[in-house]
């Protein structure tokens, strides 16, 4: 029987027998080649001929290499748009208050058996430190920023926009030791592009956009100048520092927040980069209509003669033309010619005549183009187009909680980043420095602070609520995920923003409030909110569809 292993009866140039497996393989990469030489390669996407594939610019490059030359001029170009155009302005708005909108509660949530602490303990010193930490982030002194002007809520909502414009967020752990605060540990948040190479050097691999790497590919230092590159003047402009990204003893000091597209990525990219294109296209086509509509609207008319110089002089001499005119306008003065509400048809020269003038350039095209780009951009930027647009005229039930679906997701992963790269890593900052100081004490039996970090920093972060379509069928859905197990109160909570302790705590004063004034006690409503929910009726009420 023959193999692929058995000789060919082929002999090499230094005398070795060739298989027929290696003769059945050059044929294959010569037939290959052939075809690509040819100009029809295996994928129609690698043709480099036809309409659609003849100018592509398309090249093969590594993360850094096809961002950090352009990342300047795109972000530039990003944040152009987000001062100008309005649309662009409502996608950041709109982002930054699903995410962050007036703040998040930090609720601390230490890991009882890793502690080796019950749940008890581990439940009360989550409290203390949440209480702590609520204090610290919304005091009157502002003392969690490094500025003292921004609550812990404004820091987040700026950090936010920049990852939403810049596609990333920079901050700084500082230490105030001058000041008479309770705490001393700050946050700083600095503008991503004071994040470059000392004095202008080319990036290589381990200084790339700023970031300095160990011998292992990991961030280990960040090179940020004193001031912006085009502030105001002065010589920090061309200063730089180099903070590690740790202590030496692991207080985490830099925080670098963006979500990478491809591995080994260095800086953020903006969602809006994929946008510009549209935001451009967008802007000028308004421009344009606005222009075309607002000359259709100020040239309402014009003059028409059909008697110039030549053709009087050849019927009347200069001094006949001028007595016949004097004479029609006389004539017209005193009965001068009206439409009998007050208007009155102006009496022009000899040989001139009134044309109104209409419409050159239709306009009537323009909601339909602005609604079809909108959709293209909200679609880029994970926005829904009814959030970018505030133009709720072509949507109902149905298809609004389907949008809401894509854009909660989108809001969860926003808020995902931040937690992870941003408030945890500032979060240990925070705790190291209150039970150094005593404010909260390690409960008996458990490991130092820097032996179980993750085990004392865990946390759940509760942000804006999500919100109601239709409160019936939301709270309707709610109590029945609840009652079939599948849901908690925690959770339903936090989709709506709230604290589900204090909640019940609140409920609970609510009703004490209710028994001491003997007033008789709600209810019925969960069976009320069914009932119009389920209701046929209801559901095709919030079915219809408002006519355009």
């Amino acid at each position: 029987m023959r193999t692929p292993f058995a000789p060919s009866g082929l002999v090499s140039a230094s005398g070795r027998s060739i298989s027929r497996l290696e003769v059945a393989r050059a044929r294959a990469v010569a037939m290959t080649d052939t075809a690509a030489m040819a100009g029809t390669p295996s994928y129609e996407g690698a043709s480099g001929h036809g309409t659609y594939f003849a100018e592509w610019p398309a090249q093969l490059g590594s993360a850094d290499k096809q961002w950090l030359p352009n990342r300047d001029r795109v972000t530039a170009r990003v944040r152009e748009r987000v001062r100008n155009d309005p649309v662009a302005a409502s996608a950041r708005s709109r982002r930054v208050n699903a995410a962050v909108g007036k703040g998040w509660r930090v609720k601390f949530r230490p890991n009882a058996r890793a502690l080796g602490i019950d749940r008890e303990a581990a439940r009360q010193l989550g409290a203390d430190l949440s209480t702590e930490f609520q204090l610290y982030g919304y005091g009157h002194a502002f003392t969690s920023d490094a500025e003292r002007k921004l609550t812990w809520g404004q820091q987040l909502r700026l950090a936010a926009s920049h990852i939403v414009v810049d596609g990333e967020a920079l901050g700084l752990g500082e230490w105030a030791e001058d000041e008479a605060t309770r705490y001393k540990t700050r946050l700083r948040l600095v503008d991503p592009d004071r994040l470059s190479n000392p004095n202008g050097r080319p990036d290589r691999d381990e200084l790339r956009g700023g970031v300095e790497f160990d011998a292992w590919g990991a961030a280990d230092a960040y090179h940020i100048r004193e001031r912006h590159p085009s502030d105001f003047g002065g010589p920090g402009q061309f200063r730089w520092q180099r903070f590690e990204r740790w202590t030496e003893w692991g207080r985490p000091q830099v925080f670098h927040c963006f979500e990478p597209e491809r591995a080994g990525q260095t800086r953020g990219v903006s969602r809006f980069a994929a946008a510009l294109k549209s935001f451009r296209a967008l802007s000028r086509f308004t421009d344009a209509t606005l222009q075309s509509a607002t000359v259709n609207a100020l040239i309402v008319a014009f003059m028409k003669s059909n008697g110039g110089p030549g053709a009087v002089s050849e019927s009347f001499e200069p001094g006949d033309v001028k007595q016949f005119e004097t004479w029609r306008q006389e004539h017209y003065k005193e009965n001068p010619v009206n439409l009998g509400n007050g208007a009155q048809i102006p009496v022009f020269p000899y040989g001139d005549e009134l044309q109104l003038q209409t419409a050159s350039k239709d306009v009537t095209s323009f909601d339909a183009f602005v609604r079809s780009i909108l959709r293209l951009i909200a679609a880029s930027l994970g926005v829904t187009y009814e959030e970018l647009s505030m133009d709720y005229s072509q949507t109902n039930y149905s298809s609004a909680r389907a949008a809401l679906v894509h854009a909660w997701a989108e809001t969860v992963a926003l808020m995902g980043l931040m937690e992870d790269q941003l408030v945890r890593p500032f979060v240990v900052a925070w705790a190291e420095e209150a039970f150094d100081r005593g404010y909260v004490q390690i409960p008996e039996g458990a490991p130092d602070f820097y032996d179980a970090v993750d085990a004392y920093c865990q946390i759940h972060c509760i942000g804006p609520g999500r919100g109601f379509i239709d409160p019936t069928k939301e709270i309707d859905a709610a109590s029945a995920r609840i009652e079939a197990n599948v849901s908690t109160l925690e959770d339903e909570c936090d989709d709506q923003g709230k604290d589900w302790e204090e909640v019940l705590e609140q409920r609970a004063r609510e009703m004490a409030k209710h028994e001491e004034l003997e007033l008789p006690m709600p209810g019925g409503a969960l069976e009320r909110a069914a009932a119009t929910s389920r209701d046929p009726a209801h559901q095709a009420f919030l079915d219809q569809r408002t006519a355009a």
